[in-house]
């Protein structure tokens, strides 16, 4: 009957949630053909519970430790990537057009790699990313890695799910995003991995977690 209770409760939990709108600017290197770059700005647009000033505008970097303490919500944490395509224009500086002017990418998309079996996959929308040296944020950049208790999905054009069921104290997490261009022949731009900590490490940490 205790064991019981104890199920009942945790299920009455939420997970916690947090929405990044992710705004990207280009940097045009050429157009013919097109060789284009782009920066990325950050904003935490929703959190559930409240977490202000979460979000590190410039870098994507998320600091939680000080998330308050609810015991309606459970350690997961559901974190919901927003392409926001606003900022993004054409080398002449006009706004671009198009629906959508921006996607993430889908999973048939980007560079490729070799996965268990010889068999050839692309690196797609998200991925998680070999971590080398912590501290130093050095990473592999591909092939992808899978994480126990972490999933990645992508629901529709605008938005990707990273889903952290990981315990409290787990290593960390890196993992690399990327969009296309539908206007540009479905031009590629990958983006370098944000790192995740439920322990603290890292310097800084993607996500602090205490």
């Amino acid at each position: 009957m205790a064991e019981e209770l104890l199920e009942s409760l945790q299920d009455t939990k939420k997970d916690r949630k947090l929405t990044i709108q992710c705004t990207p600017t280009l940097i045009w290197n050429g157009t013919n053909p097109p060789n284009i770059g782009a920066t990325m700005a950050f904003a935490e647009s929703d959190s559930d519970p409240n977490m202000p000033n979460a979000v590190n505008s410039a870098t994507g970097d998320i600091n939680i430790m000080h998330m308050p303490a609810n015991a309606k919500y459970t350690d997961n944490i559901d974190i919901t990537l927003v392409l926001d395509p606003s900022n993004l224009k054409d080398a002449n500086g006009n706004p671009l057009t198009g629906n959508p002017v921006a996607r993430w990418a889908h999973s048939d998309e980007g560079p490729t790699y070799t996965a268990a079996g010889g068999k050839t996959k692309h690196l797609g929308y998200c991925w998680f990313c070999e971590i080398t040296n912590l501290q130093k944020r050095q990473y592999n950049f591909s092939p992808p890695i899978d994480i126990a208790k972490v999933s990645i999905s992508r629901p529709d054009h605008l938005n990707v799910l990273i889903d952290d069921n990981t315990a409290v104290g787990s290593p960390a997490i890196a993992f690399c995003m990327a969009f296309v261009l539908p206007g540009y022949n479905n031009y590629y731009i990958s983006f370098d991995p944000l790192i995740s900590s439920k322990s603290g490490g890292g310097d800084p940490p993607f996500m602090l977690k205490k």
